[in-house]
């Protein structure tokens, strides 16, 4: 009987022992394969180690490196701290110091990140060609016990951004250089709500920044009226255009305006623009404009070289409208100052054009009768008083002279007008 219960307990102790076998062995296999399988993870990170800027170290309160994640990285830095070097001997005197100083205050500011840039001797392809990295560090404490604490370091490599950043202030510094020496700035034109944004600042007569002239502006009162009025009809043009044939049917043709200079004086510019999505997808209209301190359109020929010029230069000025016609009343020239008053952009579409086709039926009965004069009467005219809707602000200058007589009879009329509006002088505009 004796023996039997000592089988049985034998048996027993076999079995116990067997299953704990068992189950360390089935432990051992689960083990190793997440180990397997953990190792397997990590190796993915060397498929993308050109890319990885981003990691972990941890140092003792010695500033000694104890383990960093991930475990595979390609930094340089990184590889040179999980080495056993440390900072102090990586960085210079001067990059140490300041690190000393932002680890010993790192409960004072720990939202604030410091940043250092590294000389390394092996160095990739995530820092600049000149062997010089920069990183973006955060340290947060880690308390052990009492009297033991850990750095947990969170870095960043941030040498493209950095490079991309010196590259976007010598672009903005090459911009502002070219735009300086030209006069020219740069705007958009919102097409929905009208309101007109200068995204470089424009220059005064001798090329300096106008303070303030960046952002949004009230067009109105940056330009006369009727240069807003040829810009708006140019801009619904361009609409149809691009309703009917999109991006194809946007002609890139120059729209020439007045814009208001020091003390309300008038200066040409040249606006060349395109129909484009701004970054919240609205259709905006924007472009360039181009200061046009000398002659705008080669309108005459066939005249002498010194009087050629001073024609074109006096037929440039942005105040004085001028035009000539023959005995039918039929436009064979003008200047830009005329056609944009009556929205036209190019002067040479008003060539063989009867007058009543260009200008406005508000203006027509006034140069009508001044021109039926010169034509009948062959000598100058000159004639001033109110015009305009109210008769109140509006001022017109007008003057008629024969240009050819042919038996007494005058067959051309040059035409040269201005038209003074009191709130041009008003300073408070």
């Amino acid at each position: 009987m004796e023996s039997l219960v000592n089988v049985s307990s034998s048996m027993t102790s076999t079995i116990i022992l067997a299953f704990v076998c068992v189950v360390l062995l089935i432990s051992t296999v689960v083990c190793i394969l997440l180990l397997k399988d953990n190792r397997n993870k990590q190796e993915l990170y060397k498929r993308f180690a050109g890319n990885l800027n981003e990691f972990v170290v941890v140092l003792s309160q010695k500033m000694e490196f104890l383990y960093g994640l991930p475990i595979f990285m390609s930094d340089a830095l990184f590889t040179q701290l999980s080495a056993g070097r440390t900072f102090s001997e990586i960085l210079g005197s001067n990059s140490w110091n300041r690190m000393k100083t932002y680890f010993d205050e790192v409960d004072k500011h720990q939202n604030m990140p410091f940043l250092f840039s590294v000389m390394l001797d092996s160095y990739s392809a995530s820092g600049s060609e000149n062997g010089s990295a920069w990183y973006e560090m955060r340290v947060s404490v880690e308390k052990v016990n009492s009297e033991e604490f850990y750095y947990i370091c969170y870095l960043k490599n941030i040498s493209k951004e950095n490079e991309n950043r010196c590259e976007k202030e010598h672009l903005q510094e090459r911009l502002d250089s070219l735009l300086q020496n030209t006069g020219d700035f740069l705007w958009t034109f919102d097409v929905e709500d009208r309101s007109m944004k200068l995204l470089t600042p424009m220059m005064d007569d001798q090329h300096r920044v106008i303070p303030q002239s960046v952002g949004l502006v009230d067009v109105h009162r940056m330009m006369p009226d009727r240069d807003y009025a040829l810009l708006d009809k140019v801009l619904n043009d361009r609409i149809k255009a691009y309703k009917n044939f999109g991006f194809r049917g946007d002609t890139f043709e120059t729209i020439k305006v007045r814009f208001y200079g020091p003390e309300k004086t008038l200066v040409w510019y040249g606006l060349r623009g395109k129909l484009v999505n701004d970054e919240n997808n609205r259709l905006v209209f924007q472009g360039s404009a181009r200061r046009m301190d000398y002659i705008l359109e080669d309108v005459f020929s066939g005249v002498g070289q010194e009087g050629y010029y001073l024609i074109k230069a006096a037929l440039s000025l942005p105040d004085i409208r001028a035009f000539w016609l023959d005995r039918n009343f039929k436009v064979l020239g003008c200047n830009q100052a005329f056609a944009t008053d009556f929205q036209i952009i190019d002067p040479r579409e008003t060539f063989g054009k009867n007058l009543d086709q260009v200008v406005s039926r508000e203006f027509l009965p006034y140069i009508s009768m001044n021109l039926s004069a010169v034509f009948d009467g062959g000598r100058n005219i000159s004639w001033k008083g109110a015009f305009g809707l109210s008769k109140q602000s509006g001022m017109l200058m007008f003057n008629a002279v024969p240009l050819e007589k042919e038996n007494n009879m005058v067959n051309k009329v040059l035409c040269v007008y201005l038209l003074l509006d009191k709130n041009e002088f008003d300073d408070s505009i």
